[in-house]
């Protein structure tokens, strides 16, 4: 991921596109801070405004094909009647 200043945004916007294009991402910053992020369209659909995968997408995923969890015997809290 590139990180890039907002005046060099404006000298360097298609060479920046086309790294996003290629799969990559842009953070703009602002006086050293991130400020937004540059992304392709299709990527954006799968992760939420903090540029995190989508929760429930990666659910879905899970678990997979052949994976077999074994049930913690030991009691989830300890009770004393």
């Amino acid at each position: 991921m590139a990180t890039v200043s907002v005046r060099d945004v404006n000298t360097d916007l298609s060479e920046l596109v086309d790294e996003v294009i290629k799969g990559g991402s842009v953070t703009i910053t602002r006086d050293g801070k991130p400020v937004a992020t540059l992304m392709a369209v299709e990527s954006d659909e799968t992760r939420d405004q903090s540029g995190r995968p989508n929760l429930v997408d990666f659910l879905k995923t899970f678990p997979e094909p052949g994976m077999v969890f074994e049930r913690n015997p030991s009691p989830s809290r300890d009770v004393d009647l």
